[in-house]
């Protein structure tokens, strides 16, 4: 009784009383989301570029953090390593090629894509300098490749679609790195390339020798169907959808961000990869917010969005002109239902 009676209504005592009490509230509440974040590796396509701005925007925004994602952000080996990693749980998410990933899921690897980042944005490229005057000129010719990139799939199918005899094309495995200097130096004759990522590195190598590239968009010669998007485990899709929307509305929300902020989303990818040319991640950023990743779609029914229509087509061109094990619906490889509209 000699305690509390210390503790007087209105006494100082019962103000410090009540502030600690708030303020231990207030901590263990703190430490309770915290613990409650789920740890979520995100791995892209590629090496880190400028179009890779939104998932860091999203990052140190914060718009991971308040859908309870404890986000972690690395880079790809290409597209079909990304897969392969998400579906084997070494990463929760990634960004890649769908078409990879609808391969893939024809092989029986559990994953779909919850959201599309714009249509195929590979470009062929050569030097105007080259035989080569139109893409029926890339049969004979050497290409500079490495096995597992999307461009691996992807070109195949495009062989297929424009009747290129793929198999007179002379594969050069080269390293991803070193492909735009391999064409810049005449070491192979053509190159493919994503705008927006190392199509702008090819152009910078191509420069520097003085030289000029040609080049052609697969979405404008047959290939137009949806390219690169965010992905997940389809376990993780049924058992927990809400660590699956927490990933696709923070990057969306990063993406808006990226777009509406263009300087700062810039400034936010350098800090967190400072050894980034600023001039060359200027120059992809650029491109792929207005060529790449937010086709009309995605202004008219809300980011990511994926239409039935080119789910479809994008599914069926797969099936028909990809090695897939055995042929697979739009529905297997495709969920909207994370998609704000």
């Amino acid at each position: 009784m000699k305690f509390w009676s210390k503790f007087s209504i209105g006494g100082v005592g019962a103000a410090a009383l009540c502030a600690v009490v708030v303020m231990m509230g207030c901590v263990f509440r703190g430490k309770t989301e915290a613990a409650e974040a789920k740890p979520a590796k995100i791995r892209m396509d590629f090496i880190i570029g400028g179009k890779h701005a939104p998932w860091f925007v999203a990052l140190e925004k914060g718009f991971y953090a308040k859908r309870r994602l404890a986000a972690t952000i690395e880079a790809g080996k290409g597209s079909a390593d990304t897969v392969r990693s998400i579906a084997a749980g070494g990463a929760d998410f990634g960004f890649a090629d769908i078409s990879t990933a609808i391969v893939a899921r024809s092989r029986g690897t559990g994953v779909q894509a919850v959201g599309q980042l714009g249509y195929v944005g590979a470009t062929i490229l050569w030097r105007e300098d080259s035989p080569i005057k139109t893409i029926k000129d890339l049969a004979g010719k050497s290409w500079a490749i490495s096995p597992g990139q999307a461009q691996w799939f992807l070109m195949p199918a495009y062989c297929r679609i424009n009747k290129i005899d793929f198999k007179s094309i002379k594969i050069q495995e080269t390293a991803a790195p070193i492909q735009p200097a391999a064409l810049a130096t005449k070491k192979a004759d053509f190159i493919i390339m994503f705008r927006g990522s190392n199509d702008e590195v090819a152009e910078l190598a191509a420069s520097k020798v003085g030289a000029k590239l040609h080049r052609v968009f697969m979405k404008d010669t047959g290939l137009d169907i949806y390219g690169s998007g965010l992905i997940a485990k389809e376990e993780d899709i049924k058992k927990r959808p809400d660590f699956v929307r927490a990933y696709v509305e923070g990057t969306m929300e990063g993406l808006r961000y990226t777009r509406d902020h263009q300087e700062e989303a810039l400034q936010i990818l350098l800090k967190h990869k400072p050894e980034l040319n600023q001039a060359l991640a200027t120059v992809q950023l650029k491109n792929a917010l207005y060529e790449v990743m937010l086709p009309p779609e995605s202004v008219q029914s809300g980011l990511g969005y994926m239409k039935p229509d080119i789910q479809e087509k994008t599914v069926r061109i797969t099936n028909e002109y990809f090695d897939v094990a055995r042929k697979v619906s739009a529905k297997e490889v495709f969920s909207n239902q994370f998609i704000k509209k």
